[in-house]
């Protein structure tokens, strides 16, 4: 929990970087929130791979929906429990997953 709100909150942070727990969790949840990027996601103009996991405990749906909101050039993945990469950030196929990103990079940074 220390090291998951760091990066929503000064005080957070500062705990966390003495190994002690924060006390102040109404304004990092305010925060967390607050956080909505349905007016800027059409200001993006680089290529964007959007990634969705089964049984996204985070965000569900939210990928998708960013994705049908994307003007740039736009690829989604959905990573899947057959292969072990569900769960946000599929943390039990961590191979999976860097090998869809990094080849989706050399893909698009290659130019076609």
């Amino acid at each position: 929990m220390k090291k998951r709100i760091e990066p929503f909150s000064v005080p957070a942070m500062l705990a966390a970087r003495q190994g002690k727990m924060f006390t102040d969790f109404y304004t990092p949840a305010t925060l967390i929130k607050s956080l909505d990027i349905t007016d800027v996601v059409g200001r993006i103009k680089m290529p964007t791979l959007v990634l969705d996991y089964a049984y996204e405990q985070f965000y569900p749906g939210q990928p998708r929906q960013m994705f049908d909101k994307l003007t740039a050039p736009k690829d989604y993945v959905k990573l899947t429990a057959a292969t072990g990469a569900q769960l946000h950030c599929s943390p039990m196929a961590p191979q999976q997953h860097c090998e869809v990103v990094f080849d989706w990079l050399q893909e698009t940074l290659s130019g076609g």
